[in-house]
């Protein structure tokens, strides 16, 4: 490895350029399935039409399949009517909902892919990380007035969208991206940026991109007034932070706790809602995971 402080030059100066590439367009997630990309790229086109959509899903059937499979689910089949063509499915799940779970397929087909072998922990974490956050968001949004249970769902899937660019790319450029402090430090600090790009780039709603920029929202706050915020920021920010609390206390702040139990939404206590749709939260992760 460099000298620490040459690795660190060496990776701010890699980071800003694939954030520049993304400001011009020019977006390569290595690995990444082309049916996945290329349906992002319709999804976002005003002149595609549901017969495009519906012809590119049907070209790889464990995607469509899965869209089936999540339309016929509880969380989104609530009066019981069974559907069984990826026309039907996209029609009652809606783009954001298609868009998550097509995504949530690429994830998956990247922990197969042997060149990323020595990158399957930290992929497994992110795809951990993006289905309980989305879980949760999804759970709540359907409980908060003025909330879109399929946006808030998107967001907390894509909210790890920067991470998951920085460290294929890393990896395939030869860049230490495990077990260095330094690598972790600087995607920490760009990886909500580098999200907002990918999903500028896919063309998906400004309401979602605004929220995964602004992730971490609740800790970087320090007014103690959260109203800045949109409530799907609010809400995505939270459900993060409640995750990190659960599953990685090591990496908590002092006093974000604290912070959590501050937030609240359309003046309910975060901590209130979130007993309020955990059996939905863990239908919901069980379902797209």
């Amino acid at each position: 490895m460099l000298a620490n402080e040459d690795f660190k030059a060496t990776a701010f100066q890699f980071v800003q350029q694939l954030a520049d590439d993304l400001s011009n367009n020019q977006f390569d997630l290595p690995g990444f399935p082309d049916v996945v990309m290329r349906l992002h790229k319709i999804l976002a086109d005003e002149n595609s039409s549901a017969a495009d959509i519906v012809k590119l899903i049907s070209s790889e059937p464990t995607l469509a399949a899965q869209l089936i499979r999540l339309a016929n689910s509880a969380a989104f089949n609530a009066d019981g009517n069974e559907i069984l063509d990826p026309r039907a499915a996209i029609q009652r799940l809606g783009f954001n909902v298609v868009r998550s779970t097509a995504t949530s397929f690429a994830i998956k087909q990247l922990e197969d892919q042997e060149w990323l072998m020595p990158v399957r922990p930290q992929l497994a974490e992110i795809w951990r990380r993006s289905n309980a956050v989305a879980a949760t968001c999804f759970a709540l949004g359907e409980i908060v007035d003025e909330v879109r249970s399929d946006e808030a769902l998107a967001a907390g899937l894509f909210h790890q969208m920067g991470n998951l660019y920085l460290l294929a790319r890393g990896h395939k450029d030869g860049i230490q991206v495990t077990d260095n402090p330094d690598w972790d430090e600087i995607v920490s600090g760009w990886h909500p940026t580098i999200a907002r790009a990918i999903l500028e780039n896919w063309g998906m709603p400004a309401s979602i991109a605004e929220a995964v920029e602004n992730q971490d929202g609740v800790v970087d706050d320090d007014t103690g007034d959260l109203s800045h915020l949109t409530l799907l920021t609010r809400l995505l920010s939270a459900s993060k932070l409640n995750d990190i609390l659960k599953n990685a206390p090591e990496s908590a702040q002092p006093g974000w706790k604290a912070l959590l139990v501050d937030v609240r939404l359309n003046g309910e206590p975060f901590s209130e809602l979130l007993e309020r749709g955990r059996e939905k939260t863990e239908s919901v992760s069980l379902t797209i995971g």
